[in-house]
């Protein structure tokens, strides 16, 4: 290696990921990652399920410790924050709970995340409103959880959902949400339809194509909020989760490009345009996979595929990133989602040549016990020939054929006449003869 130290900034996911990696690649180089808070290594996916009671321990939230990174070599700085970049001179300002410092590197990974996004109306800090980003609000959450009775949750997207199913209990649940259906920058109306039927046989309600214009607040507990209708809604925890942008405020008049909306520009080695500086995962564009389109997705998946990328060229590995899908499953209730490939407003954006085919079928057969409906959608691009999205619910882990699919996406493969034979399993308690993907390849396959 020809270079000595690598500074990080950021311990979740990407950054430590990068760290593991490179520490694996070659064990003497040197390691400093610059962390806001006093852990690393952050799973803020299991924060729902933390709320919910399905562990005990936040600490298992964290893959890592930060003594396991220290005891390789790695120097972690907790509870500080990178205040100035000096890129001409490769320094890094950092600002720590009792004095600034200087960290001087030959090579530069940002992998600082995405923060929440907050709505105008949230002016101010309430001792009960929380966002669902950190150990810290899944802490504080999960105390309040006993001691309320009324929860409204902003955002109808996944974590909103997740949190619903958590929190509900003996608790009154109702999620504003501004647009006009649940997951709609994901799914499409069908299995929005679902959702909100899932939603309303488990008592949350969902107040759709409204938001909140007012909160009222004593002591600085927030008591009720107000809607743009006016409709008043009591409310003794205020969660928001409207998803993140990307964490680069102090990026802001610097030599480093960004987009419109912060996000980092990199390449598909995950370098930015500057000379020795990578990035990576929540903080950052990327690109898809099937049309090499920018993208901006903060996704775990995303984020440690850059960490590999971004390790392995640092070592002197080449490496690039081969594109995203936006793939993402979710469970709401009893019901699950999953989904990949392109959504439709891409799709009629960019005027793509797409044929859909939407079907409804059994998961298994009718004399195994449990059988239920399972829905599936496929997505033709017409003048390639091959499959561009999907999405499927059902229950009972049924969906996870989608793995199948995410295959022929990834590979475009060519959908010709033989197709709808692909030999996937078949077992009574699990499919049925001719299972639902053959019959969707079938039918997305004729002219």
């Amino acid at each position: 290696m020809i270079f000595i130290k690598v500074v990080v900034i950021g311990g979740a996911a990407m950054g430590m990921g990068v760290v593991a990696k490179l520490k694996r690649l070659d064990p003497k180089v040197e390691i400093v990652v610059i962390q806001k808070n006093d852990y690393v290594s952050l799973g803020a996916c299991g924060i729902p399920y933390y709320i919910g009671n399905k562990f005990e321990d936040s600490n298992m939230l964290l893959a890592r410790k930060v003594s396991d990174f220290e005891k390789i070599g790695v120097q972690v700085l907790t509870n500080s924050e990178v205040k100035k970049i000096d890129f001409d001179n490769k320094k890094v300002l950092v600002q720590s709970l009792h004095q600034a410092s200087e960290q001087s590197y030959d090579k530069l990974v940002i992998a600082s995340g995405g923060t929440p996004i907050i709505p105008e109306v949230i002016s101010q800090d309430y001792l009960n409103c929380f966002t669902v980003n950190s150990k810290e609000d899944g802490e504080k959450i999960q105390k309040l959880r006993s001691q309320v009775k009324d929860i409204v949750i902003i955002g109808a997207g996944l974590i909103g959902l997740e949190v619903a199913e958590n929190l509900v209990g003996n608790n009154k649940v109702t999620i504003i949400e501004k647009g006009p259906r649940p997951l709609s920058n994901l799914f499409d109306q069908e299995f929005s339809d679902l959702v909100e039927d899932e939603l309303s046989k488990n008592k949350v309600k969902l107040i759709k194509n409204n938001e909140i214009k007012e909160i009222i607040c004593k002591d600085k507990t927030i008591t009720e909020v107000i809607l743009l209708d006016g409709t008043k809604i009591k409310c003794d925890l205020l969660i928001c989760s409207i998803g993140v942008r990307p964490n680069t405020d102090f990026l802001l008049d610097t030599k480093l490009k960004l987009t419109p909306r912060g996000a980092i520009v990199i390449n598909k080695n995950c370098a930015t345009n500057l000379k020795d500086v990578y990035a990576g995962g929540d903080c950052v564009q990327t690109f898809g996979r099937v049309y090499k389109n920018e993208i901006y997705s903060p996704l775990a998946t995303v984020a440690w595929k850059h960490a590999i990328v971004v390790a392995q060229n640092l070592a002197g590995i080449k490496s690039s990133f081969a594109g995203g899908l936006n793939t993402a499953i979710v469970k709401v209730f009893e019901l699950e989602l999953a989904r990949t490939g392109e959504n439709l407003n891409f799709l009629l954006e960019n005027k793509i040549n797409f044929k859909e085919v939407f079907i409804k079928d059994k998961d298994h057969t009718s004399y195994v016990p449990g059988q239920s409906d399972i829905w599936v959608k496929l997505v033709k691009d017409e003048n390639k020939k091959t499959l561009i999205s999907s999405q499927m619910a059902g229950h009972n882990k049924s969906i996870l054929r989608i793995h199948s699919v995410i295959s022929l996406i990834w590979n475009q493969t060519v959908l010709n006449e033989e197709i709808d034979q692909i030999d996937l399993p078949y077992a009574p308690p699990f499919s049925r003869t001719k299972d639902i993907i053959n019959i969707a390849l079938s039918k997305i396959t004729q002219t």
